[in-house]
């Protein structure tokens, strides 16, 4: 069966998309306008919120990454279709994006630090333009008001049949959440069938892989054994990752090697930001799958300045005896590419320091403030190099 035939079997709105060729985007009637009172009161919901949040300081203000990564977009879903979106990148550490019905999409920096090619994040973000096309968003809200709704008048008729209504508000939720599943597996499908229409390479599998890989690498750091789910819980809003690499690479098979990935591309326009996208994964007590993260990006793309710098932070932050010996090594290493931030040195002479050797420390600590005589902790690096 076709991605189209798929799409239409597990969802009405795709029926008429059956006959479309394989490598073509579904037919683009423009974006969806609300339709009576209860639509209309929830875009006016969404489109306050979007105002309230547009100035907010989680938001990542630049117009270089902006536009790359609507770029990507556009690229994926065709012209047509991503003039309708408008996209924020947001400071949070997260695996994550989302779009709303009005258009708003958001995008987090964490997804952002985790993908390693142009190819990898357009599965993503044509995964969430895929919800907002199918208007999930709006068929969630509908259907989870007459779930609770209906609810709400179980509770009151339970007086008279307390087993039964239990019972019937089990099966009403675990409809509620299996809906949800539905709707994620659609949009995966639309999502391929974007890929397959764009100059992209279908990368899909490699990423929901890196993520099972990942979770368990923080798992293992806090003793808590593996668990890899082959079937969703009654609870759980979306497919398992395992599901998601099953059909993803039967897709990838199908479509074959044809197509662009994207790799250097993205290693490009995402390089002047890495302390922005990995900001709240280093400051994260989550050790272990932080250090994963960034290993999976240094072995994919390279082991620039940046990334030497972010591990070596990792390393001492955390700030065991060892620790600071691995992180001493990694600013060292990082000093010596031709894109190091200057805190390399910053963190090389602190762990000199630390480590006894006072007289390198200094040094590395001098020609930070040579670099960056009026960074943030300039004052402070000052004073511990006169005391």
């Amino acid at each position: 069966m076709t991605i189209a035939g798929l799409l239409a079997a597990l969802y009405p709105l795709a029926a008429t998309w059956a006959a479309e060729p394989e490598f073509a985007r579904p037919p683009y009637v423009g974006a969806y306008e609300p339709q009576g009172v209860d639509e209309r009161g929830l875009w006016m919901q969404i489109d306050e919120a979007e105002r309230r949040f547009r100035d907010s300081p989680m938001v990542l203000r630049d117009q270089q990454l902006n536009q790359f990564v609507a770029n990507v977009l556009c690229r994926t879903v065709g012209q047509d279709r991503c003039s309708a979106a408008r996209i924020y990148i947001v400071r949070d550490r997260s695996f994550n994006a989302s779009m709303y019905p009005n258009g708003w999409m958001m995008v987090h920096t964490g997804l952002l630090s985790r993908v390693h090619s142009e190819a990898e994040l357009a599965t993503v973000l044509g995964h969430e333009f895929a919800h907002f096309e199918l208007r999930h968003s709006l068929n969630g809200f509908l259907r989870a008001r007459k779930t609770t709704d209906f609810l709400a008048w179980l509770s009151l008729a339970g007086a008279a049949a307390n087993a039964s209504t239990a019972n019937s508000q089990i099966i009403l939720i675990g409809s509620l959440f299996g809906f949800k599943r539905e709707q994620e597996t659609a949009a995966d499908l639309l999502s391929a069938q974007y890929i397959r229409a764009s100059p992209y390479r279908l990368r899909a599998s490699q990423v929901w892989q890196r993520l099972i890989e990942e979770n368990d690498a923080l798992r293992l750091e806090r003793g808590v054994r593996k668990v890899r789910h082959s079937t969703p819980g009654i609870m759980d809003t979306h497919p398992t990752n395992l599901q998601r690499i099953a059909y993803f690479s039967k897709l990838e098979q199908d479509a074959g090697e044809g197509g662009e990935d994207g790799i250097d591309e993205y290693r490009r326009h995402t390089a002047p930001f890495m302390a922005d996208l990995f900001e709240g994964l280093v400051k994260s007590n989550d050790f272990a799958s932080t250090d994963y993260v960034i290993r999976s990006r240094g072995d994919a793309m390279g082991w620039d300045g940046p990334l030497l710098y972010l591990r070596g932070e990792l390393f001492r932050q955390r700030a065991n005896p060892r620790d600071l010996v691995t992180a001493r090594d990694l600013f060292r290493r990082a000093t010596e590419q031709a894109d190091a931030p200057v805190e390399s040195w910053r963190g090389l002479g602190l762990c000199d320091m630390r480590l006894g050797d006072a007289a390198a420390g200094r040094a590395s600590l001098a020609r930070y403030l040579e670099v960056a005589p009026n960074g943030h902790d300039a004052a402070a690096i000052k004073m511990l190099l006169e005391n």
